[in-house]
């Protein structure tokens, strides 16, 4: 009963989505600064497709576009700038709440907006919220959008979409990865999505520089056979040995610590101007929630894959890393 009631509320949200749309005609679509492929996927999917049935779009983003996301369609009109004329409509994917998005602009739009998200520590802050924590990504989350809706996804769209179904399963290796999700992929890829294109850029595109960079961050793991965490730092002088990285060059790494099997959870820092960002990531076995720790120090995320990030410094003292 409790399944079937849930079904009928995301659908229901679904159809005031579409509503709220198709009154629109100036739509706004952003997710949080720094993004990555599932929730810039996410949004550039939903901006073909708005685009194609005739509204004017705009996609704002703080930060821009990751070098090894660009060979996304779309991508190329992602801008930092709020356009000046009158906006109907704000869509936000991927964030579990406004202060994610990063964009001062976007935070004082005064017009009704939509949260689409499958981060269950969402605070269903919008007009409209889909969210949906079963899914294993923002892109399977918009994919449902599109079939409710009836939408056609073109092999522009099913590429956007299944990069961010690949990225946030860990290429399908991550427990979030579930029979629907592959049921998913595999209609994107008949649509026209391919999964060895996405891997080419999003894994596989590494430059010496990038490659030294994970090697200087492998030196730094340390394994704690107390508290069984496997855990590893990258600071300010570290990366000045580097002339150049993509501003994601540790994409996946935390999930690299987390492979280590005596390991309960695992964690990585990386120092990013004033603040240390921190990366969580456990397994279903491990009988860990990472969230919660995520959450103790200000930040959140999924059971298995969660972040954070604190004003300060990492320095290391006596042999040992700490945060000042």
């Amino acid at each position: 009963m409790f399944v079937c009631l849930y079904v009928y509320m995301i659908i229901e949200e679904f159809q005031k989505a579409r509503q709220l749309i198709d009154q629109s005609q100036h739509i706004v679509l952003t997710t949080h600064e720094r993004t990555d492929g599932d929730d810039l996927g996410s949004v550039l999917a939903l901006a073909h497709h708005l685009k194609n049935t005739g509204k004017d779009v705009s996609i704002v983003i703080k930060g821009g576009v990751p070098e090894s996301l660009r060979f996304l369609p779309m991508s190329a009109e992602v801008t930092e700038q709020l356009p000046t004329k009158k906006v109907d409509l704000l869509m936000i994917s991927g964030c579990s709440q406004p202060a994610r998005i990063g964009h001062e602009g976007i935070m004082t739009l005064d017009c009704p907006n939509i949260n689409i998200d499958h981060h269950p520590d969402n605070k269903n802050f919008a007009t409209i919220n889909i969210v949906d924590a079963k899914k294993s990504a923002v892109a399977e989350l918009v994919y449902t959008l599109f079939q409710e809706a009836g939408w056609p996804i073109s092999a522009e769209i099913a590429t956007c979409l299944l990069t961010g179904i690949f990225t946030d399963t860990g290429s399908f290796m991550h427990s979030n990865t579930s029979p629907q999700t592959l049921k998913a992929a595999g209609d994107l890829m008949q649509r026209g999505g391919r999964t060895t294109t996405i891997a080419k850029h999003t894994y596989r595109g590494k430059n010496i520089d990038s490659l030294k960079a994970w090697s200087k961050a492998l030196d730094n793991a340390y394994y704690d056979p107390i508290k069984q965490i496997v855990y590893s730092v990258i600071s300010e002088e570290d990366m000045a040995l580097f002339d150049e990285v993509p501003s994601n060059v540790f994409e996946g790494f935390a999930e690299t610590l987390n492979k280590v099997p005596e390991a309960k959870f695992a964690m990585f820092l990386k120092q990013d101007g004033d603040l240390v960002k921190g990366s969580l990531r456990s397994e279903e076995h491990k009988g860990v929630d990472v969230s919660e720790v995520a959450h103790s120090l200000g930040g959140g995320g999924h059971k298995f894959a969660s972040g954070f990030a604190v004003v300060g410094k990492l320095v290391k003292r006596d042999n040992r890393w700490q945060v000042e």
